[in-house]
This record gives structure tokens, C-alpha cells and sequence, in this order.
């Protein structure tokens, strides 16, 4: 076998990740250079930080209990093994136990990070706008692209550093498939606690202050305002950093599984490390294009145009690298470049899904006017057509990514034919690189879209300590970066969402590719997948309804905590002299108390739920019940995220919208009607949306990490 590790190519994943490392730093010296001259900005932003870090720290403890927990039964589980079976080392043991840890932890890390410099961004954005409505949008953005680059840069070289310490050849991504489902896990957790948390408060903050009391948002005066903003931290910066680590890692390792099979036939090692390859490119051209995120003359208004400059060029330069990557490693191949078609397909996806999320979601656009103008009639017309809105909005991203996909196996089955020696299936191996390929190339945005995701909770952070701190004259700057905060953290979920898909499709091929391996091996039919068969029928539904039983637990927490939320606002607006005056303090304390126990309470069930029911259906049915039980998951669970996601963003937009001056403005009926719209659609955008694309993702790894226990070999 060749020595993967000789090959210079294979440097370029660690140098990648060491460079988006050091950019992070780089960006975190100069924020943190900017002096926060403002004492009552400060102390605000200091309450924000104290509260974030004291509910991260509780729910650490919570996550990593479990995670030690799961790493226990794969350790025991490769102790009871039968030892004449080698490949279930493979999957359990202490190799599977250690990477299951690395993930976990380095997803938790990746969250800690995402929170810590949210926190410490979020006052000096204040402190820039004083300077002008451009130094606020980049110190924003450069705080957001701190999380960015150290979450692909952590993923890429945990990645790489496992791939070299498990063996670094074509069986290692199946070894360290655990690090996937540790990074899922604990993505799942991070990202379903933090949305509890913030939407708990963010409801109940709006009913009473905005509805019944009548004041601005982040009025001081409301209890419920620091939780809101902690949970900005907590939810937005901290949960989306897990998430996105997960997705990183676990679509690297899947990728590299199934360039594995195309490496050992070819005996080019270059498809087997591709995946990271492809990823450190995407880095790279994060770097160049992140200067670009600068306003022009005339453009002081319209922010979101420089963000968009950075994601241009970043997506432009991600297609220019990966051809002389193509053309590197595989030009000397039959039809190599026909893999580069792949990718750009890939590349397309992710600008058309970002194109279709802004129509839907931005402010000035014709689905946010409709639930703006249905307002005016009340609340029940505000939410049947923002419901309506939001069903709407499935079409066209599942369309545009069943078109990628479609594109990308085309190309990779012309790649395939051009090269018989993959065997009699090779138009079929072909085309499932190439779809691998789609995915590595829409995930090569990854850096700048989490820049932009980052951003989002930073700039609404700084909105609300302007406002409670009495800042003046920043008021035009504060709303505008929160305008464009909101749609940035609806295009990146929309991002999200369709590299869900994409990971999908790349996983589960991973899963019947390392199923059917470990199935040769016991001399054992492959995995077979007929709808006329009851088991798959019958697998395929419980998969399509976990995404909706998830959605309906985590919704209800929501529910259940924002009601304490509000009773508690409401008591401390009747039982404290001198509060709705000004003349005393709120008890911040009590609010952030129902948010985070809220959370904790609520997180666990519907996160261990995820994990139970499909080892339960492989136990008894077996590993073709599993693979239908993923692909009804992700049926179901895409289209109904995307609704959630976008339609939730829709809602928040229109009552934003209102909140500018139209249609009556803030205070009116119309407001009243757009507010109590936007509770509904809260929940479903931050705290279940979210979550489903991790939930898709924990399904597939989880399926590859216990193929094993499916096919009964522990005896249980």
C-alpha cells in the first residue's frame, strides 16, 4: 500500500486547519483590543456574559455525564465481543470509545468557543458604532468569523490527527466514524438546550413587554430581558458552533469512507483524503474573501451587501481552488474532470438555497409583506398566513438540492464509466462520489456562512445592550446590523439545512458501503432495501415520524417554560413598587433561573429518544430496518425544518417590518397581531428547526457506529 502520509498533498488538511487557527486568534487580538470605555455597557454585557457561562457550565456537566456514559457501553461492548470477529473492533472497543470522547468533547469545545467571543464581540460592536455603522458590521463579523474559523479548523485537524493515529488507510474513516457520533450528540444537546433556553425567555419577554406592557424590546425594565439575551449566547453562537463542528466532522468521515472504495480499486489515495483536502480549501478561500466584507460609498443603509461581497468571493474562490485540486489529483484519471462538475453543483446548491432563504425571509420582500399585511386583520390571519408562508417555502430548496444532487451523480456516473477497473457497479460508485463530492463543495462556504451565523446574535446582543444602556445616536446602526442578523441566521440555517441533505445521501451510502463490508465478512446477504417488504415499510414510517415527535417535545418546552415566563414578568410588572416607572430594578435572576432549568429538564428525552429508537429497531428488525428507518427521517425531517426555519424567519421579519414604521408600527394593533405571530413561529426557527438537521445527521452516524449490535453479533 502507498504511504498516504508521504504524499504532499495530504499536508495541505493540517496546514488548512492550522491557518483557520490562526486567523482566529489573529481576529480575537483585535476585538479584543477595542477598549469598552461605556460602564453601563459594560456592566449589561458583563451580566450577559456571567449568565451564559453559569448555564453553559451547568449544562456541560449534563451533556458530558452522557457522554461518558455512551463511551462506557462502547468500551464494554468491544470486552464482550466475540474476539474472532475482527471487524466489530471497528465499531467498539477502546479505539471506538476514545474517538466517540474526542468528538464530544471538541464539539463542546467548538460551542464554548462560539459563546465565549459572542460575549465579548457583543459590547464592542456597541462601542464601534459610536465610530460609524461600518466599524460596527465588521467588528460583528469578525467576531462571528472567529467561530467560523476555529470550528472548521478544529474539525479539520481532529479529523486529520485520528486519521493518522488509527492507521491512515482506507479502513481508518470507519474507525473513527465515533468521533462523528460524539460531535452529533453532543451538537444535539448543545443545540436543543440552548433554543429551550432563549425561546423561553424571548416569548415571554414579547407577550408582556411589547403585548401587554407595551414597551420596547430589551426595555431594562422587563425581567425577562438578560435571559433573552444570554440565551441569544447560548442558543444562536454556542449550539450552532456544536452543530456545525458536527457537521464538519461527520460529513469529512463520510466522505472519506466512501473515497475509500474508490482508492483501494484505483490506487489513488488522493479520493480516500479528498474530503479534507476539500475542506481546507474551502478555508482558504474563507481567507481571501473575508477583506471583501466592507461597505461601499452609498451603501451605509444596506449592510447586508458587504456580507454578501465575502460570500461571493468566498464561493468564487472555493470554485477556482478546487479546480486545480481536481486537476492535481485527478487529472491523470479518465475522466477526472467530470468530478469538478460535481463539485460545482455542489457550489451551486449552496448559492441557490441562500438566493430562496432571503426571497423568503427578507424584510422587503413579498412573503414577509403578506404575513405583515395579514396583520392588520389580527392574530388568527397573521398566523394562517405565515403558516401558509412557511409550508411554501419546502418547494423550492428541496427542488434546487434534488437538482444538485441529480447533477453531481450524473457527472460522478460518467467519471465512473470512464473507469471500468471499479468493477461491475462502477457508473454506481462513480456517481455516489459524486454526490459526496456536491456536498464537499457546498460545505466549502462553511467558514464564511458560520462568519455570517456568527454575526447574527452578536449584532442582536449589541441591540440590546445600546438599548439598555441608553446609548444615542447608534439607534439607525443598532436596528439595521439586527435587521441583517435576523436573515443571516435564516440563510445559514437554510445552509444548514440543505448541506443536511446533501450529508444525507453522502451518509447513508457510508452506511450501506460499511453495512454490507461487515456483512462479506460473515459471508451474510447485503442490505436490502424493498418498500414491498413490511420491515422497511414499517421502518421507513417510524423514521419519518421521529423528526415530528422531536419537534413536538421540543415545542412544548418552549410552551411550557415561556408560560412560567410570562406569570414571572407579569408578577414582578404587579409586586415591585416603582417598576414599570423606572424607579427599581427587575429580578433578572429569576428569569434566567426558569430558562435554564427549563433546558436542562427538557433537553434530555427528546435527545435520548433519537439515540434509543433505532438501536432498538436494528436489534429487532435488523440493518436493513435501519437503513429505512434514516431514509424516513430524512423525508420527513428536511422538509419540516426548512418550514420551520424559514417560515419561523418569515414571521420574526414581519413583525420586524411593522416594528420600522409600517403599517402602523410599534404599538398598534397590527404590531400586537405580527408579535404574538412571531412567538409562534419562535420556536419552531431556534429551538426545533435547528435541531433536526443534527438529529438527520446523529441518525446516520449512529446507524454506521452500531452496525454490529444490528446483525445481533453481541448476542443481545
Amino acid at each position: 500500500m502507498v504511504n498516504i502520509l508521504a504524499e504532499p498533498y495530504f499536508w495541505i488538511a493540517p496546514i488548512g486547519g492550522f491557518a483557520s487557527i490562526l486567523a482566529a486568534l489573529i481576529l480575537a487580538w483585535r476585538i479584543l483590543s477595542i477598549k469598552v470605555d461605556d460602564p453601563k455597557a459594560a456592566e449589561i454585557a458583563s451580566a450577559i456574559r456571567i449568565g451564559a457561562y453559569a448555564f453553559m457550565k451547568r449544562q456541560y456537566t449534563t451533556i458530558t455525564i452522557i457522554a461518558i456514559v455512551i463511551a462506557a457501553i462502547l468500551l464494554a461492548a468491544g470486552f464482550v465481543a466475540p474476539k474472532d470477529v475482527e471487524a466489530v473492533a471497528v465499531h467498539f472497543g477502546p479505539g471506538a470509545a476514545v474517538a466517540f470522547l474526542i468528538g464530544a468533547f471538541a464539539s463542546l469545545l467548538a460551542g464554548f468557543i462560539a459563546m465565549d467571543m459572542a460575549t465579548r464581540s457583543n459590547v464592542r460592536t456597541v462601542i464601534m458604532a459610536k465610530r460609524g455603522i461600518e466599524p460596527a458590521l465588521k467588528t460583528a463579523f469578525h467576531g462571528g468569523a472567529i467561530m467560523g474559523l476555529l470550528v472548521t479548523g478544529l474539525s479539520l485537524l481532529g479529523v486529520t490527527a485520528l486519521f493518522i493515529l488509527y492507521g491512515a488507510d482506507e479502513t481508518t474513516p470507519t474507525k473513527i466514524i465515533g468521533m462523528g457520533f460524539g460531535a452529533s450528540l453532543v451538537a444535539l444537546f448543545a443545540q436543543l438546550g440552548g433554543g429551550i433556553y432563549t425561546k423561553a425567555a424571548d416569548v415571554g419577554a414579547d407577550l408582556v413587554g411589547k403585548v401587554e406592557a407595551g414597551i420596547p424590546e430589551d426595555d431594562p425594565r422587563n425581567a425577562a430581558v438578560i435571559a433573552d439575551n444570554v440565551g441569544d449566547n447560548v442558543g444562536d453562537s454556542a449550539g450552532r458552533g456544536a452543530d456545525l463542528f458536527e457537521s464538519a466532522t461527520a460529513e469529512n468521515i463520510g466522505g472519506m469512507i466512501i473515497g475509500g472504495v474508490i482508492a483501494y480499486w484505483t490506487q489513488n489515495w488522493g479520493f480516500l483524503i479528498f474530503p479534507i483536502i476539500a475542506r481546507a480549501l474551502g478555508i482558504f478561500a474563507t481567507l481571501i474573501g473575508m477583506p471583501f466584507v466592507r461597505l461601499s460609498r452609498g451603501e451605509e443603509h444596506k449592510p447586508m451587501r458587504a456580507l454578501h461581497k465575502g460570500l461571493t468571493v468566498t464561493t468564487i474562490m472555493s470554485a477556482v481552488l478546487f479546480y486545480v485540486a481536481i486537476q492535481l489529483l485527478f487529472g491523470s484519471e479518465p475522466g477526472g474532470i467530470y468530478l469538478y462538475f460535481s463539485m460545482l453543483a455542489g457550489l451551486a446548491a449552496s448559492i441557490l438555497v441562500q438566493v430562496i432563504t432571503d426571497y423568503y425571509t427578507g424584510r422587503e420582500r413579498g412573503p414577509v409583506r403578506r404575513i405583515a399585511d395579514a396583520s392588520q386583520t389580527g392574530t388568527a390571519t397573521n398566523i394562517i398566513t405565515g403558516f401558509s408562508v412557511g409550508l411554501e417555502t419546502t418547494a423550492l430548496p428541496i427542488a434546487s438540492l434534488g437538482a444538485c444532487l441529480l447533477v453531481a451523480y450524473y457527472f460522478g456516473t460518467l467519471f465512473g464509466a470512464a473507469n471500468p477497473e471499479l468493477g461491475a457497479n462502477a457508473s454506481l460508485i462513480g456517481g455516489v462520489y459524486g454526490t459526496t463530492l456536491a456536498t464537499m463543495g457546498m460545505l466549502a462556504v462553511m467558514g464564511m456562512v458560520l462568519a455570517l451565523d456568527g454575526f447574527g446574535p452578536i449584532a442582536d446582543n449589541a441591540g440590546g445592550i445600546a438599548e439598555m444602556s441608553g446609548q444615542k445616536g447608534i439607534d439607525e446602526s443598532m436596528e439595521a446590523l439586527d435587521a441583517v442578523g435576523n436573515t443571516t441566521k435564516a440563510l445559514t440555517k437554510g445552509f444548514a439545512m440543505g448541506s443536511a441533505l446533501l450529508a444525507a445521501q453522502l451518509l447513508f451510502q457510508a452506511y450501506i458501503e460499511a453495512g454490507n463490508e461487515y456483512l462479506r465478512s460473515l459471508s451474510l446477504p447485503e442490505i436490502k432495501l424493498e418498500l414491498s417488504n413490511p420491515v422497511v415499510l414499517v421502518s421507513t414510517l417510524i423514521g419519518a415520524m421521529l423528526p415530528f415527535i422531536f419537534s413536538a417535545f421540543a415545542i412544548r418546552a418552549v410552551g411550557s417554560a415561556a408560560k412560567e415566563m410570562v406569570n414571572e414578568v407579569r408578577r414582578q410588572f404587579r409586586e415591585i413598587p416603582g417598576l414599570m416607572e423606572g424607579k427599581a430594578k427587575p429580578e433578572y435572576d429569576k428569569a434566567v433561573d426558569i430558562s435554564t432549568r427549563a433546558a436542562l429538564k427538557e433537553m434530555v428525552l427528546p435527545g435520548l429518544l433519537v439515540v434509543i429508537v433505532p438501536i432498538v429497531v436494528g436489534v429487532l428488525l435488523g440493518l436493513s430496518a435501519v437503513g429505512a428507518l434514516v431514509i424516513g427521517a430524512t423525508m420527513s425531517g428536511i422538509p419540516l425544518a426548512i418550514l420551520m426555519n424559514t417560515g419561523g424567519a418569515a414571521w420574526d421579519n414581519a413583525k420586524k417590518f411593522i416594528e420600522a414604521g409600517n403599517l402602523g408600527g410599534k404599538g398598534s394593533p397590527t404590531h400586537a397581531a405580527a408579535v404574538v405571530g412571531d412567538t409562534v413561529g419562535d420556536p419552531m426557527k431556534d429551538t426545533a428547526g435547528p435541531s433536526l438537521h443534527v438529529l438527520i445527521k446523529l441518525l446516520n452516524t449512529l446507524s454506521i457506529l452500531f452496525i454490529p449490535l444490528f446483525i445481533g453479533i453481541l448476542g443481545l
